[in-house]
């Protein structure tokens, strides 16, 4: 039986360092951050993802325990993709890139998979391609994609850069784009007109998150801005991820981009008052905060 949602990217070891301390060894990516969201949603979740030999050794099999399929997670290879994240006071990030998994391909998606309602595709570290995407399209489902791995450009020591570049070959197999805050270098000085090239491209609902300021998000309805909801964040890490899942998860629903938008924008607002991979918001709460958007 297929699942609910297929999230399609590496799992990540995060090292994130903070301006109050470093937290080693943290489990990231999409298959952490989106992959609990939508099973706190009460959404049945398979995963894709390459890890290393260190992700054996260093966690139990942990994705499994909290619900998630694991069929699609091939251990390949020494290292998982690993990151060391360092936020200053604002919540900007500087990163750096230790150690990267190899690529995701067609093969890799359990066949059983294919027949999934939705497909949210988040990758890190330039795993993906447009035939992937391809592969997984059908008229029946929805794709949604986090283009962040694949504008990411890692230089020779590490360090990871964004850098703007043809999204055409990716957007032509989606219906939702999602770009954070550093994303939104694509869309050049005019936001609004960006959008609606990377819209023109493909998908249906394009999506601008900017952490504590308003979300931008364009649709056959037109343009609206939503703003955040007003929390105390202390750690900012996974938040597009959650934000993607519950999107996707009540636009699965309802089909209602408005809604499904102010869904996101507070799961993700409850989700950044809790450090590291816990704090999941349930659909309860989510829908309480949602009345509290201004």
């Amino acid at each position: 039986m297929a699942p609910d949602v297929v999230v399609i990217g590496h799992v990540a070891l995060d090292i994130n360092v903070f301006p109050w301390g470093v937290v080693e060894n943290v489990l990231g990516g999409a298959p952490t951050y989106s992959g609990l969201q939508f099973a706190a949603l009460k959404q049945e979740v398979g995963i894709v993802a390459k890890v290393g030999v260190d992700f054996t050794e260093k966690f139990p099999p942990i994705y499994s325990r909290l619900g998630l399929d694991t069929e699609g997670i091939y251990v390949a290879g020494e290292y998982t993709t690993t990151f060391e994240n360092i936020y200053d006071e604002q919540g900007n990030r500087t990163q750096v890139c230790k150690h990267v998994a190899p690529r995701i391909t067609p093969e890799d998606i359990p066949s059983r998979y294919l027949d999934a309602r939705a497909f949210y595709v988040s990758p890190i570290a330039n795993e993906i391609t447009p035939e992937l995407l391809k592969f997984v399209k059908r008229e029946s489902n929805l794709v949604m994609l986090d283009p962040q791995g694949i504008l990411r450009v890692i230089s020779a020591d590490g360090r990871v850069g964004i850098r703007a570049r043809d999204l055409s070959g990716f957007l032509s197999h989606v219906d939702i784009v999602k770009l954070g805050r550093e994303e939104a270098i694509v869309l050049g000085g005019d936001v609004e007109e960006g959008m609606r090239g990377l819209q023109r491209m493909g998908p249906r609902v394009v999506i601008v998150t900017r952490g504590g300021e308003p979300t931008t998000v364009l649709s056959e309805g037109g343009l609206v801005r939503i703003n955040p909801l007003k929390v105390e964040a202390k750690d900012m890490t996974g938040a597009g991820d959650v934000f993607g899942a519950a999107f996707l998860t009540r636009y699965l629903a309802t089909r209602d981009v408005l809604r499904s938008a102010k869904f996101a924008v507070a799961a993700a607002g409850l989700k950044v008052r809790y450090k590291g991979p816990t704090g999941f918001p349930t659909e309860p709460e989510i829908l309480e905060a949602v009345q509290r958007l201004t």
